[in-house]
């Protein structure tokens, strides 16, 4: 039973039933600021996640994306 328990992502499980909501930079802009391809599509979900609530700008958000993409692998 443990192995199932630490095998399941807790965020993953945190964002069930919810509507995944639309990342607030394009894949286009993010490209332009120098983000790898391979890269994109996992710094959308973060960014959409960070971005659920609307506080942050546009420039933070350009900001985040790039750190984002250096914790990334």
């Amino acid at each position: 039973m443990a192995r199932i328990v630490w095998s399941v992502d807790p965020l993953a499980v945190s964002r069930l039933g919810q509507a995944e909501a639309a990342p607030p930079l394009t894949k286009k802009q993010l490209a332009r600021i120098g983000i790898p391809a391979h890269k994109i599509p996992r710094v959308q979900q973060e960014l959409a996640r960070l971005s659920a609530d609307k506080t942050l700008t546009h420039r933070e958000l350009v900001m985040l994306a790039d750190e984002i993409t250096g914790l990334l692998l």
